[in-house]
């Protein structure tokens, strides 16, 4: 079968949840599909690796462009009741190029919401619709903690993201998420026969260790190698984890360093915000800017922590302290993106300061509470987030797809029976 995935970044190095599952979804299919890659080319300035060599699949490059563009994709939105999102990613040279691929292939495979402006450009292929996650439900929970001037936009951008999830469920084959809470509100959103489309594909995360660490970064001076380690890691630029940082600093922070002052807290990861900057100075905590490699800064940890208030998606977070086994203390919101369990893959705290404080100081107190914890964890990756299992779930869907395919063709096909 051809198959043309279609994604709006570029997916190297793999970082970001997107970038991730494009690789995964090429690794996946090239081993027994004919496979291309349609991503934007590589932003001018940025020091990027350029697509690998000798890749069993095709890569081609569309040219992003701004200026007039943005603002034709921004009218298109406007025009079309589609999401700001979709404006912000409309792009021309994208759109000729799915027209030509598109109708050369069996299936096409469109990543992200934020590409529904070009939903006409597929034609008449059957399209996979991969979520990855459901993006009017992010909306929708930030415009519950953001600043309040701009809840009134995030609630009607979350509208219209419900809206064209369903768009895309009407058109699509099949549409896939990456964790069973996401895929659970878009069924409460649809009829039953577009909820009958969704289905769960997992994230692929392998276990590492790291002895001794990897990166340059060590999280402990000379004199503190018994010293509490506290580690927030992912993008510091997206608002979920800037939300979750500055809360947890900010309220959590000034409690548990007056009861335990020996704790060190490190906040690691791509791209802080001017707000992360500033509560980490404030707080007086240390912060690790482009870690080049977060497992390896993550294996040092004595916790992992996931105060995230909202968002959407698997915190990827959560799997890679999993991967190299640190225990992680969360929301129920933040776990609720996994397939753990409470009590068991992680300790679960609400959005109370001194429940914090309490889990945190319980757990450092209680090394064979830690050594389960992470134990249980390295156990769920290896059950539900293993690349075997991934692989069989997206070749699966796909199979699905060609399977209802075929039968289509054969009953146009086949003759009627009133021409017997």
């Amino acid at each position: 079968m051809k198959i043309l995935l279609v994604t709006s970044r570029y997916p190297w190095p793999p970082r970001r949840g997107d970038q991730i599952r494009a690789v995964q979804m090429l690794d996946f299919l090239s081993g027994e599909h004919e496979v291309t890659l349609l991503t934007p080319e590589p932003p001018k300035g940025e020091q990027l690796p350029p697509p690998p060599d000798n890749t069993p699949y095709r890569i081609e490059l569309y040219r992003p462009s701004r200026g007039v563009p943005l603002l034709q994709g921004m009218s298109r939105a406007v025009i079309k009741s589609l999401p700001l999102q979709t404006g912000l990613f409309y792009q021309p040279d994208l759109g000729r190029k799915l027209r030509e691929l598109a109708s050369r292939s069996d299936l096409c495979i469109l990543q992200l919401a934020r590409l529904a402006s070009h939903l006409e450009d597929f034609g008449e292929t059957p399209l996979l619709v991969d979520l990855i996650d459901s993006l009017s439900l992010n909306f929708s929970l930030r415009a519950d903690v953001d600043r309040v001037w701009l809840r009134p936009l995030l609630r009607m951008e979350a509208h219209l993201l419900a809206k064209a999830e369903r768009k895309l469920a009407e058109r699509a084959a099949a549409m896939v998420v990456v964790c069973e809470r996401d895929r659970q509100a878009l069924v409460n959103r649809l009829p039953p026969d577009l909820a009958a489309r969704i289905g769960v594909v997992r994230l692929a995360v392998r276990e590492r260790q790291f002895d001794p660490p990897l990166a340059a970064e060590h999280l402990r001076g000379p004199g503190e190698e018994g010293r509490p380690v506290l580690v927030m890691t992912g993008n510091l630029g997206y608002f979920v984890n800037v939300d979750a940082v500055t809360w947890w600093l900010r309220e959590v922070w000034p409690v548990l360093r007056q009861v335990r002052p020996e704790v060190k807290v490190v906040v690691a990861g791509d791209r802080p915000s001017s707000a992360v900057r500033k509560a980490v100075e404030q707080a007086g905590v240390t912060m690790i800017e482009s870690p080049r490699d977060m497992r390896s800064v993550l294996s040092q940890a004595t916790l992992s922590l996931a105060p995230m208030r909202c968002g959407s998606g698997v915190p990827i977070k959560v799997l890679e302290a999993w991967a190299v086994g640190v225990p992680v203390v969360g929301t129920p919101w933040a776990v609720a993106g996994t397939a753990g369990r409470q009590g068991e893959d992680f300790r679960l705290v609400g959005q109370h300061p001194v429940e914090w404080v309490s889990a945190i100081c319980e757990l450092l107190d209680d090394p064979e509470a830690r050594r389960r914890i992470a134990e249980n964890g390295r156990r769920r990756l290896a059950a539900d987030y293993s690349r075997d299992l991934v692989r069989r779930q997206v070749l699966g869907v796909v199979a699905g797809i060609a399977g209802r395919a075929a039968v289509s063709q054969e009953e146009i096909a086949a003759p009627s029976a009133v021409s017997r």
